[in-house]
């Protein structure tokens, strides 16, 4: 199995997310995060619900914990390059709107010299911790698995 291929499809496919994003949001950055239905935002059905439930079909089809890992790191990544690439390519934003003044819907923000929404970082961290655990020690999490589900 190509899990490199695959991990770029689905980096593709969140980038693709950022496109119909700013088509349908335009000018009301954030409207995603505002907008409810039973007391749950659409940023909740979209990323939470809907995104991983697609996630899971490949893992029901063939269980593997290396394929756990290549799509969950994908899943982090992909969710923070979707965020990105939606000040990208949003004509009414554009990347200088990238700031914790315009961008007030992203709340917590980081400044290291540059300003960056604080959920980048620790999705960032939770891909590697992911990536490292399920893809980089994938032979070891499965004797794991092997060794105390029977």
């Amino acid at each position: 199995m190509n899990y490199r291929l695959i991990f770029l499809i689905e980096i593709l496919a969140f980038i693709s997310i950022s496109f119909w994003a700013a088509a349908m949001e335009g000018p009301i950055g954030g409207i995603f995060g505002i907008r409810t239905l039973f007391g749950l935002n659409a940023d909740f059905y979209i990323f939470n619900l809907t995104i991983p439930l697609f996630l899971i079909i490949p893992l029901m089809i063939r269980p593997d914990v290396k394929l756990f890992g290549t799509l969950a790191t994908g899943y982090l990544v992909g969710i923070i390059l979707e965020d990105f690439f939606w000040f990208v390519v949003n004509p009414f934003y554009g990347i200088q709107s990238f700031n914790s003044q315009n961008a007030f819907w992203l709340m917590h923000w980081l400044d290291v010299g540059v300003e960056i929404p604080l959920f980048y970082v620790r999705y960032l961290l939770g891909a590697f911790l992911v990536w490292f655990i399920f893809v980089y020690n994938s032979e070891k999490v499965r004797k794991l698995i092997k060794k105390y589900i029977k």
